[in-house]
């Protein structure tokens, strides 16, 4: 639909997901994770489609996510990606107009309670955001970061935004992408792996590596690595851990997970132009 506010446009009497809504089940899982979410076929048909093959393992005990379209709340003002998850007492809470949405790790479960006027895009920024929470509390770990498959092995390549995560993707072609935003940090018998995730572009059907290294993206002029201190290192991966770092409840958990990651897989500081020059020093340093 072609107008500069389709939320505007389209009214809640004039909205078919505003009356009784059929409701269907979509099953979401990445490693060891897995949701359970059942809720209106018009929010989840969309998902179903886009994220058909990510399935959740054989014998991975699912949380339950439920969702309710309910017109008593005041319509949507703007996407639920724009709110901030608050965790409080071991819950967190997505609250925006339009929205109010809880996951409890405690309980395994979620619940969110939507406008009908709520978008597919809405409904699956929560999912990602419960699939945040449960992988922390099953070990794992989503990741801001551009997640690239060389050689076999994953390399995370991470930084603010617009620090080259998109860049680094483009010159590592033909290798395989797993995602270029996200990816899922897993441990690993001997290590940790860095999983594929569907909240992002991806290159090719590698779907997951062993971790081999965490490379901070510097932009230069000169080409090279050069170690970062594991203090400096922890600071800029837990602002990069979405959702856990909303808030200071789980910070000392989300900073302790961060150093068993890092007493098992070395962090670099990589200096690169926008060539793939880059990689030569990484096989020459880590290869």
């Amino acid at each position: 639909m072609n107008v500069a506010n389709p939320r505007a446009a389209n009214p809640r009497a004039a909205n078919p997901r505003a009356a009784n809504p059929r409701a269907i089940t979509f099953d979401l899982g990445i490693a060891g994770t897995a949701l359970q979410t059942r809720g209106p076929e018009a929010w989840l048909a969309p998902l179903c489609n886009a994220w058909a093959a990510w399935h959740p393992a054989p014998g991975t005990t699912p949380w339950d996510v439920h969702l309710t379209a309910d017109a008593s709340l005041p319509a949507p003002q703007a996407p639920l990606f724009a709110a901030l998850p608050r965790v409080q007492g071991g819950v967190c809470t997505l609250t925006a107009t339009g929205f109010e949405g809880e996951v409890s790790a405690v309980k395994g479960a979620a619940h969110l309670r939507a406008h009908p006027q709520a978008e597919p895009a809405d409904i699956g920024y929560f999912l990602r955001v419960v699939l945040a929470v449960q992988a922390f509390a099953r070990g794992g770990m989503l990741f801001h970061t551009a997640g690239i498959v060389h050689g076999g092995q994953g390399y995370a390549f991470f930084g603010v935004s617009g620090s080259g995560k998109t860049t680094a993707a483009h010159f590592s072609a033909p290798d395989p992408v797993l995602n270029d935003d996200l990816v899922l940090l897993w441990p690993a018998a001997d290590g940790w792996a860095m999983y594929a995730t569907p909240f992002g572009r991806r290159r090719g059907e590698a779907r997951v590596a062993p971790l081999r290294a965490l490379l901070r993206l510097v932009k230069d002029q000169g080409v090279f690595l050069a170690p970062m201190p594991v203090s400096r290192a922890l600071g800029e991966l837990v602002a990069n851990t979405p959702v856990l770092s909303a808030g200071t409840l789980w910070l000392p958990e989300v900073l302790a997970r961060w150093e068993a990651l890092l007493s098992a897989v070395p962090v670099y500081a990589l200096h690169f132009r926008r060539d793939a020059t880059f990689w030569e020093v990484i096989d020459a340093e880590l290869g």
